[in-house]
């Protein structure tokens, strides 16, 4: 990174594909909510969050507020909110993996179908 002068990456911001919003839809085909699974956002959320000492991972824009208080007031994010910000994004993309592991099952028989995840966020 110094090498070609990169400067390390401190926030993160992601929008997961709307996988549940899709699946609401009752015109929703199997195919619109394999579509709509993100793989790429959930990486980069995870690495960013267990990386929190150093990095700020947002998926809630009701965060954006005390995050840019933060800013203006320390010219960063203070560890104790990065970690709550971490704690936030694991719970967030583990709702995520359960909603989409909730729904592929629904759709396999009985005897195929893997225990249900909580759905709870």
């Amino acid at each position: 990174m110094q090498q070609q002068d990169i400067l390390p990456i401190d926030l993160i911001v992601v929008n997961l594909y709307p996988f549940q919003a899709t699946i609401a839809n009752p015109d929703s085909s199997l195919s619109d909510a394999i579509e709509n699974i993100d793989i790429g956002g959930p990486t980069m959320l995870r690495a960013a969050a267990k990386n929190h000492q150093d990095v700020t991972v947002i998926v809630d824009p009701l965060d954006y507020a005390s995050i840019i208080d933060q800013i203006k007031q320390f010219g960063g994010t203070q560890l104790d909110l990065r970690y709550q910000l971490a704690c936030k994004t694991f719970s967030h993309t583990a709702q995520y993996d359960g909603a989409i592991a909730n729904y592929l099952s629904k759709r396999s028989t009985p005897e195929q179908s893997p225990k249900q995840f909580s759905e709870k966020h």
